[in-house]
């Protein structure tokens, strides 16, 4: 099958679109974290580091939720191809 220059475009578009997604459901909660954990640590000082816990914790976060995003995904072109595959058999 051949694209054209308009199909071309837009799935360059989508694809770009997809890894700003991705790339926003990890950062956020990481930066949320810095700047919660300086909030506390400025207003209510603890023998911890708050920024550094909830620095590790939104990292976590943030990993996890790439981690399902992708893992959707990944379900979603499985069973993209499953039906491909299915209906070509038929």
């Amino acid at each position: 099958m051949i694209k054209n220059k308009n199909q071309k475009e837009t799935n360059i578009w989508q694809n770009l679109g997809q890894v700003w997604d991705l790339a926003w459901v990890t950062i956020v909660p990481i930066i949320l974290g810095v700047f919660g954990g300086q909030y506390l640590d400025r207003n209510y000082p603890a023998g911890f580091s708050w920024t550094l816990s909830l620095l590790v914790l939104g990292a976590f976060m943030g990993f996890y939720n790439l981690y399902d995003s992708l893992m959707k995904e990944s379900k979603k072109m499985e069973k993209k191809d499953k039906d491909k595959n299915g209906k070509g058999n038929n």
